[in-house]
């Protein structure tokens, strides 16, 4: 069967997995080193593990970091913008102990 054209306001979303490498976390946002690049605005959940807990958390690409050679090419500030409890439990028991 041939391709058909559609109309141009016809809006698609695809989502894919891109594995990071966290950098730096605060209670606000991450930094973030990915293999490929993410727009600037772009949504995302992050997931990890923080201390001994899990973390999961919503985020928002804000800007691209150029980071130091050694680690993946492409640097994100993210912030977080929805998070469960546990998640911020987690994250806080995490940068308390850190801060220490």
């Amino acid at each position: 069967m041939p391709r058909m054209e559609v109309a141009a306001n016809v809006e698609c979303r695809l989502d894919f997995r891109v594995r990071v490498r966290l950098l730096d976390i605060s209670l606000s946002g991450a930094l973030l080193a990915a293999e490929l690049a993410v727009p600037v605005g772009s949504a995302a959940m992050l997931r990890s593990g923080v201390g001994s807990g899990a973390f999961r958390s919503d985020v928002q690409v804000r800007r691209n970091v150029e980071l130091p050679s050694g680690v993946p090419p492409h640097g994100l500030g993210a912030v977080f913008t929805t998070m469960d409890g546990q998640s911020r439990r987690s994250l806080e028991d995490f940068l308390r102990k850190a801060s220490q």
